[in-house]
């Protein structure tokens, strides 16, 4: 089967190639989006399989008659330019769209402040007139210049079009549905980025050895800092670091995350503000017995898998699918809601018995032959339905 994936320059697309590459009797061909044609690639690997697309007129026709040379259409996200694309093809029977996150938790029209806790919003959300006025002005804007709603409806209008819904777990899928965001016919299609094989080769063995807490993982307002803070201020840490990245997202956000947690912490509060080695992360990440992840929604897939396999006790928000999703298939993780707040014991690590049933468990849903045996009955079906 021939499969046209369509994805932006970012660094889970060598992944998908890694692992589509390994899937017998496909051939994949990659469009990689980029906003000029004097951008830089970043993160693709690029080989004879990709081709650079410029974001305008001409690249969407262009997307538009590669769509129909090919048996399958995977959407790697859906960001404006995507959703353009989708919205102008015919057969949509055929497209696939891997759901990123953003397209709906950033969405100011849909649930972008439902993410956010409420010491968060009062610190950082702007509310100005500014922006208020920018609101009533956009929808303007782009219907006069590329005859289209706003990015964020845009997004909406193409994601109740695609009738195949990528993600690692149904749940995210039946949350959405819930919310008619989706079509009342949208099918759900098991895939990952992160196969265990793919994250792990060659640190496949290292394990937790310290009793340090990371927070979060990233400068992002979604990591809801400030709520997780509150619930460690009472707690003795002693020698234990409260590790944060923030590194990643927004700068002054990060700043002000460091400066509040040393104000809170002092010498136990250690923000990573600047980009360290993997091998350099990953020896930090096994220094951490705790895991507290307060996303109030799907986010970090990647980093949870990674610290439930070397050992880690995580914790996370009940309003986060993912907590339910590895609760559903017998994964020791723990909530911030019930079990961390006023716990003598939350600090305590995980137990050898724990570690190897959530490895044991991990594997037989991520590891890469679990992962590639349901991407390719997802294929198969798909061309079953048309």
């Amino acid at each position: 089967m021939r499969i046209l994936h369509i994805a932006t320059d970012e660094k889970f697309i060598n992944s998908i190639s890694w692992q589509f590459g390994n899937i017998t009797n496909t051939e994949n061909y990659y469009v990689i989006l980029l906003d000029s044609i004097d951008s830089n690639i970043k993160y693709v690997t690029l080989d004879e399989k990709f081709k650079i697309v410029v974001k305008n007129k001409n690249g969407l026709d262009f997307c538009i008659k590669e769509i129909e040379k090919h048996d399958i259409v995977i959407f790697h996200g859906l960001n404006y330019f995507q959703s353009q694309i989708v919205l102008k093809t015919n057969n949509v029977s055929k497209l696939v769209w891997f759901f990123w996150g953003g397209e709906f938790y950033d969405n100011p029209k849909l649930l972008k402040l439902n993410s956010i806790g409420d010491k968060t919003k009062e610190l950082f959300v702007n509310t100005t007139i500014k922006n208020k006025l920018k609101r009533i002005i956009r929808p303007l804007f782009y219907f006069l210049k590329n005859h289209t709603k706003t990015p964020e409806r845009t997004v909406l209008d193409a994601a109740k079009k695609i009738h195949h819904f990528g993600i690692l777990y149904k749940e995210e899928m039946d949350y959405f549905k819930s919310l008619g965001c989706l079509s009342d016919d949208v099918s759900f299609f098991k895939m990952t980025y992160y196969p265990l094989d793919f994250i792990f080769k060659g640190i496949e063995n290292i394990k937790v050895s310290g009793t340090n807490i990371l927070i979060g993982n990233s400068a992002s307002l979604t990591n809801n800092h400030i709520e997780a803070f509150d619930l460690l201020k009472d707690i003795k840490l002693e020698n234990r670091k409260i590790i944060v990245p923030l590194s990643y997202g927004d700068k002054n956000y990060g700043k002000s995350i460091s400066h509040i947690g040393k104000t809170l912490f002092g010498q136990n509060m250690m923000p990573l503000s600047e980009f360290i080695t993997l091998n350099e992360f990953n020896t930090l990440l096994s220094s951490c017995n705790v895991v507290i992840m307060n996303h109030y929604r799907q986010q970090a897939v990647g980093n949870v898998i990674a610290v439930l396999w070397m050992g880690s006790k995580v914790y996370l928000n009940e309003s986060n699918t993912l907590y339910h999703y590895l609760k559903r298939i017998g994964i020791a993780v723990f909530s911030i809601n019930e079990e961390l707040k006023k716990n003598p014991e939350a600090f305590v690590g995980l137990n050898d018995a724990q570690i190897n049933n959530n490895r044991k468990i991990l594997i037989s849903e991520m590891g890469f032959e679990a992962v590639k045996s349901n991407m390719f009955e997802g294929l198969k079906s798909i061309l079953n339905d048309y």
